[in-house]
């Protein structure tokens, strides 16, 4: 029994009250080991999303954006609001939501989303009318440009208000084009006001990991789209590569 198993379940009808869909995000990189000692430490501090039985959950993420790649190039830019379009399918939960993740100017991650029948490859009036005010883009012109997936644990703390995701087997995609990212760990640590008391940000904190900025998207985007520029994300592409492939175990870079 792996230590994920060993842990008590939260079922997504008890977690659905922790959405903090107006947080704070920080997030962390490590190879895969490196989490399960994480992991086998706070494991009396957290329970463990199960979805009909299964954990972790699977993910299937679709990106969008418009002809001239406008999104991507604000995140490129540094632009303090920016935003993020796609549908994501909650692959054991059979859900699928079409989400806008808003960035904004005070560093919150604001997230926006509509439940949807199934994957779509144009948005058109779908997301018209529920659409942020701040994002100034015709849905109509947005297309897919990238996809990925991975399979997520998700962690939770009602006491600290605190919701933890890590990602594993993480795989970018783009027509036919897909980068595998083997060994590969993503932690996210998602509060109302981030705290360095949590038991998991004691352990990061233990074992000198520290925030990086990372988003699968934008990695995707400079990996699968290399006629973009891409200079701002050369060195966490670096990063994340060493990790895949054994030669860095963490990050340790402020």
């Amino acid at each position: 029994m792996t230590t994920i198993d060993a842990m008590p379940a939260i079922s997504l009808a008890e977690i659905q009250s922790l959405a903090l869909l107006d947080r704070l995000d920080v997030k962390f990189i490590m190879h895969e080991a490196q989490f399960a000692q994480i992991l086998w430490r706070v494991r009396e501090q957290y329970r463990v999303l199960e979805i009909n039985g299964v954990r972790p959950g699977r993910y299937h993420t679709t990106y969008f954006d418009t002809p001239d790649f406008a999104m991507y190039q604000s995140h490129h830019s540094g632009t303090r609001v920016r935003h993020k379009v796609r549908w994501r399918w909650y692959i054991d939960s059979e859900a699928i939501f079409l989400e806008v993740k808003e960035k904004t100017n005070r560093d919150r991650t604001v997230k926006t989303r509509t439940p949807i029948d199934a994957p779509v490859a144009h948005l058109g009036d779908l997301a018209h009318d529920w659409m942020p005010a701040s994002l100034q883009l015709n849905a109509a012109a947005l297309r897919p440009v990238v996809s990925n997936r991975f399979r997520r644990v998700t962690l939770a703390d009602f006491e600290r208000q605190e919701r933890i995701t890590v990602d594993l087997g993480v795989e970018f995609s783009s027509d036919a084009r897909v980068v595998p990212l083997p060994g590969l760990v993503i932690v996210e640590v998602k509060q109302r006001k981030f705290s360095l008391t949590s038991p998991i940000a004691r352990e990061l904190h233990r074992l000198q990991l520290h925030p990086t900025h990372v988003s699968k998207y934008c990695v995707s985007m400079a990996m699968l789209h290399p006629e973009l520029k891409h200079n701002r994300f050369k060195p966490i592409i670096r990063r994340l590569e060493a990790i895949c492939n054994g030669r860095g175990s963490s990050e340790r870079h402020n």
